[in-house]
C-alpha cells in the first residue's frame, strides 16, 4: 500500500472517531435540552390546567373564558387528569391514567412538583392547594414531535457523518499528492540513475525542509560512495601498475641469471637486487593496501595538523638532510584540530613534501601554516623546477608525470594518491606555479 493512501486511511479513521464522538456528544445534549425544553412547557401547560379546573369559583365568568380558550391552544383536555387526596381522579379528561402510579402522586405531593416519560408521552405533575382540597394536576404531552426531531438531527449527523468521511478521504488523497509530490519526483530521479551518471547530485527546489534534509543526506552520501568507488578504481589501477613494474623485473632478473652460471659475487649482486625489487613491491602493497582502507577501514580522529608536518619532516631532516622551514603562523589552536584517518594523511603529505624535496633537488622548501577566512591554510613553496602550465590540468591523473621530469625518478602515482585522500578528508588541494621558480601547493581545510 502506498503511503499516501495508507495516511489517507488514517485520516479518515482520525476524523471518524472524532466526528463520531461530536455528533454523539450533539445528539445527547440536544436530547437533554429538547426534554428540558419538553417539560418546561409542560410545567406551564400544568400550571394552567389546575387554574382551570381548580379556580373556577373564585373568577369571573369573563376570567375563566379566557383561560379556558388559552387552555384550548396549548392542551387538550384528554391530556389532563386531576387526582383528590385520595388518589381518585376528580377531574380532566384524560382517559388511560395507568402510567401515573401513586408512587409518582407522592412524590409531587411531596416535591410539589415532578415528572417522568414513558415511550409516548411526557407527564408531568403539579401539586395544587385549593379551598376544596388539596390536588394533583397531571398533565401529558404526546412526544411523536419529540422522536421526530431527534430522528431529523440523527438523519442529519449521518448525513454529514458519511459526507465529511468522503471529504477526508479525498482531501488527504490530494493533499498527499501535493506533500509527496516533492519526494516523486526525487524516487523518479533516482531511478533514472545508473552506472554512468549515479553520481550526480538529486536536485530539489522550491520544497520543504525536511525533503531538503533528505537530499542533502543523499547527495552526502553519494559523494562518500562516489569517493569510495573512486579509490577502489585507484587502487586497482595502482594494482596492476605497481606489481607489474617489480614482478617483471623480478621475473627477468631470474631469467637472465638462469641463463648461464655466474661467481658468487654476481649472484651476490642480483640477490640484492631481487631484495630491492622485494622491498618496493612490499611498499608498495603497504600503500596500496592503507589507500584501499584495508589496513585502516578509514577510521577517523580527532588529529593535530602540526604535529602531523613534524612527523613527516622530522626523519627527512635528520636521515636525508633536507633543508625545511616551517612557519606556524595560527594563532587559535583550535584550527589545527581535525577529524581526520593518520595513516592516509600522513601518506599523502609525506608524498608532497618528498616531491617538493625531489623536484627542487633538495633546495630549501617553506611550509605555511596559517588561517585564512576561518579556515587552516597550509602552504608548501619550493623552488625547483615547477609544473609547466600545459601540465597542470592533468597533474592529478593517475601515472601522469610533468613533460619536464624526465631526469627524475617517478611513477606519477603520488599527487593522484595524495589528492584522492585529501578530497576523503574535504580537503581542497590547488597546485600553481611558485615566481620566480617552483611549485606552490596550497591545502584548503573546509
Amino acid at each position: 500500500m502506498k503511503l499516501k493512501d495508507r495516511l489517507s486511511i488514517y485520516s479518515v479513521l482520525i476524523f471518524s472517531v472524532v466526528i463520531f464522538m461530536a455528533s454523539a456528544a450533539i445528539y445527547i445534549s440536544f436530547y437533554k435540552w429538547m426534554k428540558q425544553n419538553e417539560i418546561a412547557v409542560l410545567e406551564n401547560k400544568t400550571l394552567l390546567a389546575a387554574i382551570y379546573y381548580l379556580e373556577a369559583d373564585e373568577v369571573s365568568h369573563s376570567e375563566q373564558e379566557s383561560t379556558k380558550e388559552r387552555l384550548r391552544k396549548s392542551i387538550s383536555r384528554k391530556n389532563i387528569a386531576v387526582f383528590n387526596e385520595l388518589g381518585f381522579l376528580a377531574k380532566g379528561e384524560m382517559d388511560e391514567t395507568q402510567a401515573i402510579t401513586n408512587e409518582f402522586l407522592e412524590s409531587v405531593r411531596k416535591n410539589h412538583r415532578s415528572s417522568f416519560s414513558t415511550d409516548e408521552y411526557f407527564y408531568n405533575g403539579l401539586f395544587y392547594k385549593d379551598n376544596e382540597g388539596d390536588f394533583v394536576v397531571v398533565t401529558r404531552e404526546s412526544k411523536n414531535e419529540f422522536n421526530s426531531q431527534l430522528y431529523s438531527l440523527l438523519q442529519i449527523l449521518i448525513i454529514v457523518f458519511l459526507i465529511g468521511v468522503v471529504l477526508i478521504f479525498l482531501l488527504s488523497q490530494f493533499l498527499g499528492k501535493v506533500a509527496y509530490e516533492p519526494l516523486m519526483k526525487i524516487i523518479d530521479q533516482i531511478k533514472a540513475r545508473d552506472n554512468q551518471n549515479f553520481t550526480k547530485p538529486i536536485e530539489s527546489k522550491n520544497t520543504y525542509t525536511e525533503i531538503n534534509d533528505l537530499v542533502a543526506t543523499y547527495n552526502h552520501f553519494i559523494d562518500r560512495l562516489d569517493r569510495t568507488f573512486q579509490i577502489q578504481k585507484n587502487f586497482i589501477d595502482y594494482v596492476s601498475h605497481e606489481l607489474r613494474t617489480p614482478i617483471t623485473a623480478l621475473l627477468g632478473t631470474l631469467e637472465v641469471t638462469n641463463k648461464k652460471e655466474r661467481t658468487s659475487e654476481e649472484y651476490q649482486e642480483v640477490l640484492v637486487q631481487l631484495n630491492q625489487y622485494v622491498t618496493d613491491l612490499d611498499e608498495t602493497l603497504d600503500k596500496m593496501m592503507l589507500l584501499s582502507g584495508a589496513k585502516t577501514n578509514f577510521e577517523f580522529s580527532k588529529l593535530h595538523m602540526d604535529e602531523i608536518i613534524w612527523q613527516i619532516i622530522e626523519p627527512m631532516i635528520l636521515y636525508h638532510n633536507a633543508k625545511i622551514e616551517v612557519d606556524l603562523q595560527v594563532k587559535n589552536s583550535d584550527y589545527l584540530q581535525i577529524q581526520g584517518n593518520l595513516q592516509l594523511l600522513q601518506l599523502a603529505f609525506n608524498n608532497i613534501i618528498e616531491n617538493a624535496i625531489k623536484y627542487s633537488d633538495n633546495q630549501p622548501i617553506r611550509i605555511v601554516l596559517k588561517e585564512v577566512d576561518q579556515k587552516l591554510l597550509i602552504q608548501v613553496i619550493d623552488s625547483g623546477i615547477g609544473i609547466p602550465s600545459k601540465d597542470l590540468q592533468n597533474i592529478r591523473q593517475n601515472f601522469f608525470r610533468g613533460t619536464n621530469t624526465q631526469n627524475y625518478n617517478g611513477k606519477g602515482i603520488g599527487l593522484s594518491m595524495a589528492n584522492i585522500i585529501f578530497k576523503l578528508h574535504h580537503i581542497r588541494l590547488d597546485i600553481t606555479a611558485n615566481k620566480p621558480k617552483g611549485t606552490l601547493v596550497q591545502l584548503t581545510f573546509e
